[in-house]
């Protein structure tokens, strides 16, 4: 009887507990679930006006890009046909001026191909004095003429005769500014009167408008060895064994570059590439001995 009266407690106090904690939980969950289905909806609603928003852009930028497209072609054909209406025919004796100029200009040039050609023939077979000869004597006649200045400028250059090569490098320079092989020319001159700074700038601007000439950038390394920036030096040597990676001379300057500032690992790796591509290089090969 007793045992059955503390059950019955027990079960009362249960359900006593349970009832208002149920009725709690209800009453709050309908508010729980509308706020759930409320955020629900306003997500599904964000979705939806973003994708009319992005279709209705969309679709304006369309209609923009047509009606420019339109305004572009309206514009034309009226451009078109104001020329057409305001252009009055040529003259006949102009039309026959620019026929004789044309020719004209076929004529020299085929002229000037004609004494290139003779010109190289002559220093292919040494006769040096009839090449220079052969080049005066047509320049003569056409002062501005790009091709047999660089011709001559060259001539004069690889002659070591910088001061009649000057001139002629600076009239291809008026001719063509953008003449990066001139430009370089004249910087070397500069470099070899060890005036580095001009030197410097000159070869610069070679660099920069023509980036695949390896000439240059050894030009650009010889200036930044002669005023003591060797590490830019080395960063510009690398360049240049990018550009020419087989070349056995490239390569050990890079090394001995390396080596001069102590960086063995480096100097040793590129003697060893050295050896790769000229395996009877005595210096990279006593070099190697000196750093093992």
């Amino acid at each position: 009887m007793i045992k059955f009266g503390v059950f019955s407690w027990v079960v009362l106090s249960v359900i006593l507990l349970l009832f208002p904690l149920g009725f709690i939980v209800y009453f709050f969950s309908k508010d729980i679930l509308k706020y759930i289905l409320l955020i629900w909806n306003k997500i599904t609603s964000a979705k939806t006006l973003h994708k009319i928003k992005k279709e209705i852009l969309d679709q304006n930028v369309f209609e923009q890009e047509e009606t420019l497209e339109e305004e572009i072609v309206s514009e034309e054909n009226l451009y078109t046909s104001r020329v057409s209406n305001t252009e009055e025919p040529k003259d006949k004796q102009e039309e026959l001026d620019d026929l004789v100029d044309k020719e004209f200009a076929k004529r020299k040039k085929k002229m000037i191909e004609k004494i290139v050609y003779e010109a190289l023939v002559f220093r292919k077979e040494g006769k040096l004095d009839e090449y220079e000869k052969k080049i005066i004597e047509w320049l003569a006649i056409d002062t501005n003429d790009r091709d047999l200045n660089k011709l001559l400028a060259d001539y004069y250059f690889n002659l070591g005769n910088y001061k009649k090569a000057l001139s002629l490098l600076k009239r291809i320079i008026e001719i063509d500014p953008q003449d990066h092989k001139a430009i370089w020319q004249i910087g070397e001159m500069y470099l070899i009167t060890w005036d580095f700074e001009t030197a410097e700038l000159l070869v610069e601007k070679a660099i920069w408008i023509n980036q695949s000439n390896p000439k240059y950038y050894i030009s650009m390394v010889e200036v930044l060895y002669n005023t003591d920036r060797k590490r830019e030096a080395v960063e510009v040597m690398e360049k240049v064994v990018k550009l020419r990676p087989t070349n056995a001379t490239y390569l050990l300057t890079l090394a001995d570059l390396y080596a001069e500032l102590g960086d063995l690992d480096n100097a040793k790796r590129y003697y060893f590439r050295v050896l790769e591509y000229e395996p009877s290089n005595e210096k990279a090969k006593s070099k190697l001995k000196e750093l093992s």
